[in-house]
């Protein structure tokens, strides 16, 4: 219960500290909820995606782009925290250093959960999409995505040098792992390299498992299919995500051991 309550209360920090940059935070809570909302709406109706009205494929989509967005949210936030020399500071308080990292997961996750949660229901109303097929698979696809997200932030902040180039860098990182995850169009459509790279990022599998659980189709098993794609039911839909499932798993175990290796509590250089 000490251990939650350290949590919680880091948890609390680190949102009013997000907060007070203001640039900074409305950056990473507008753009991506922006950007999630104007493509699909303004796609909708204007031809089909794999099937699917290109609105309704889009939506669930970019629920995994705005997941994306907690890697640039912790790492800024990591590695800036880190060079004001907060977390040297807050290891002199009795808060143990996992609830540090977890209260500042969280911080950085609770914004594009929430960003999620508002696509799902403003996309419901704004393009009469359908409601998602399989909502327990949504919200394991969402939990698991921001889990892994968070852990690789974490992870990464660890190589930056400091925080003023961290935005400099995470940001193409952000763009890749999005122009590979299949969000604006299937991996099938991508060139051949992408193709065989793009399964196997970590944002991909968050993708396949939204749309998969949305949609009711398989969008999952095999991503590279072109076409339209088989209709799934509620526990097939769990069978056909098993592999990105498995994926995100992988990165997120990985993004652990980088993060106990890498993860630094004090700058790299003083003064």
């Amino acid at each position: 219960m000490n251990w939650l309550r350290f949590t919680f209360s880091q948890f609390l920090l680190s949102q009013r500290v997000y907060w007070r940059d203001l640039g900074f935070a409305l950056t990473g809570a507008l753009l991506p909820l922006g950007l999630g909302l104007a493509f699909p709406i303004s796609q909708h109706g204007k031809g089909d995606i794999a099937g699917f009205d290109a609105g309704v494929y889009l939506l669930p989509g970019f629920l995994g782009f705005v997941l994306l967005w907690i890697v640039y949210n912790v790492i800024n936030s990591a590695a800036g925290r880190r060079d004001r020399l907060v977390y040297k500071r807050l290891r002199g308080t009795p808060l143990p250093d996992t609830a540090i990292l977890t209260g500042e997961a969280a911080s950085g996750s609770v914004t594009s959960v929430l960003q999620v949660i508002v696509l799902l229901v403003v996309g419901v109303i704004a393009i009469d999409a359908p409601a998602p097929s399989n909502p327990l698979l949504l919200v394991l696809g969402v939990l698991l995505g921001a889990l892994t997200f968070s852990l690789l932030a974490i992870g990464l902040s660890g190589l930056l040098p400091s925080g003023e180039v961290s935005t400099w860098i995470v940001t193409p990182v952000i763009l890749l792992m999005m122009m590979t995850s299949g969000v604006a169009m299937p991996v099938s459509e991508l060139p051949s390299w992408a193709q065989h790279v793009a399964p196997y990022l970590p944002s991909s599998p968050v993708v396949e498992i939204v749309r998969t659980a949305w949609l009711g189709h398989d969008f999952a098993s095999d991503p590279t299919t072109a076409g339209i794609t088989a209709q799934v039911g509620f526990a097939e839909s769990f069978h056909a995500c098993a592999q990105p499932v498995g994926i995100l798993c992988a990165w997120a175990g990985l993004s652990f051991s980088m993060g106990k290796r890498f993860f630094r509590w004090d700058p790299r250089r003083s003064g």
